[in-house]
């Protein structure tokens, strides 16, 4: 006893209660029992047990959720207790606190409609950025449904009474019982594949919620959503919404309600569609007068009239020009010939035949090269003295040196 540590009531219950608070799948739990030993106190508290078989457990609603219940519940009612698992810590006795309660029979079926909701809405089936616009004017409709029902006769008046004419064609299917769901999906792919058909109608008419069980099906859910066509769905009556309505691009209220979204009224749009041809006829006389106008206007202009007037006027203004062209041509040539003149006599200046004319001459080897120098030539060497007019085969017979710095003959 002495190593070992020696608990209080009141720990135990807390380590217990930690136990239990720290398990997960006892919160937010769904349990289906008989109800009994149901009393509910002054203060507004449910208090009952929930046994099976083999079990029973004790529960507590509180008043703020007890008050949310539609009904009062009784003893040996099978019901659906949404709660979670906790321990009464004054007698440490496990307890179930309830926050939801339901009858079992549409319980059961409420919450897995609930949850198959939670998992389309998470896969984005109810997002109203995917859902399509119906085209204005199909070129047929689709329908499917029962063919013995009252939901294909509302849908083939009304479309038949607004656009006389427009193809309707029915995929006949099971709208209620096991089977219905998959021939419902089998009929909005069908359709949706079919070329002539450009919008698809889901429906069906009002029943209880059991009837329209099939419509809350994911495979209706799946074909809906992967149609490659717009769905209108039309379940029910105007209360009843399903998850076919849900998933659908456009939900009617009723069967006739869909058979007037799914066409337009013929008679509105060829009236419609002859409103457009006479604003097009009018625009089109309007524009004819305007023009013929302007035609009018330029006959009965001077130019029209008399265009040898207008002519002349440019006959002259084109002479003119040319003179001031002529003009500008000859005193730019006086000009340019001029400033020819004078580069001639810059030239002249710097010619070396102007030099040779003053008496200078230029004296040449036999190479043919300038002799500038009397280093560069030697005595009896022949060289050529270049005048102002001809030429001097010259020998030379000797030659003298100038000193350029003193200036003294050597």
């Amino acid at each position: 006893m002495e190593d070992k540590k020696v608990l209080s009531v009141s720990d135990l219950t807390a380590i217990v209660q930690k136990a239990i608070a720290n398990r997960p799948e006892l919160a937010g739990l769904w349990v289906r029992g008989e109800i009994s030993n149901f009393k509910k106190h002054t203060s507004g508290h449910f208090y009952f047990s929930l046994k099976d078989e083999k079990s029973s457990i004790r529960a507590v609603m509180f008043r703020g959720r007890a008050q949310t219940v539609g009904f009062l519940p009784e003893n040996g009612m099978d019901c659906l207790v949404r709660g979670y698992v906790s321990l009464y810590p004054r007698d440490t006795m496990v307890q179930l606190y309830a926050e939801e309660i339901i009858p079992a029979g549409t319980g059961l079926q409420q919450i897995m409609l609930e949850e198959l909701k939670k998992k389309l809405q998470q896969k984005g089936y109810f997002a109203a950025e995917r859902k399509r616009a119906l085209p204005l004017l199909p070129m047929g409709v689709g329908v499917v449904t029962s063919p013995t029902g009252a939901a294909i006769r509302d849908i083939h008046n009304v479309i038949s009474r607004r656009y006389p004419g427009m193809p309707i064609l029915l995929y006949p299917a099971l709208v209620q019982g096991e089977k219905a769901a998959q021939v419902l999906a089998q009929g909005i792919e069908h359709l949706g594949q079919r070329d002539e058909i450009e919008v698809v109608v889901l429906a069906r008419g009002g029943g209880s919620a059991e009837d329209l069980n099939a419509f809350n099906a994911e495979i209706v859910a799946d074909a809906v959503f992967n149609c490659p066509k717009p769905v209108i769905s039309a379940v029910g009556h105007e209360i009843d919404y399903t998850i076919a309505d849900l998933v659908a691009d456009v939900r009617a209220a009723t069967p006739s309600a869909a058979g007037e979204l799914a066409v337009p009224v013929k008679f509105e749009l060829l009236e419609q569609l002859e409103k457009y041809r006479e604003r097009m006829r009018n625009a089109q006389a309007g524009r004819l007068q305007r023009e013929s106008m302007k035609l009018e206007l330029l006959e009965s202009s001077g130019v029209m009239k008399k265009p040898e007037r207008w002519l002349a006027v440019l006959q002259e203004d084109v002479a003119r020009k040319e003179n001031d062209l002529f003009e500008l041509m000859a005193k730019l040539y006086v000009k340019k010939r001029e400033k020819m003149k004078l580069m001639a006599a810059r030239l002249q200046a710097l010619s070396p035949l102007a030099t040779l004319a003053r008496g200078y001459s230029i004296c040449m080897g036999d190479n043919g090269k300038v002799i500038v120098d009397v280093a560069s030539v030697a005595v009896d060497e022949k060289v050529s003295v270049k005048l102002y007019k001809g030429k001097l085969d010259c020998l030379i017979l000797g030659k003298e040196d100038e000193d350029e710095k003193t200036g003294s003959i050597l």
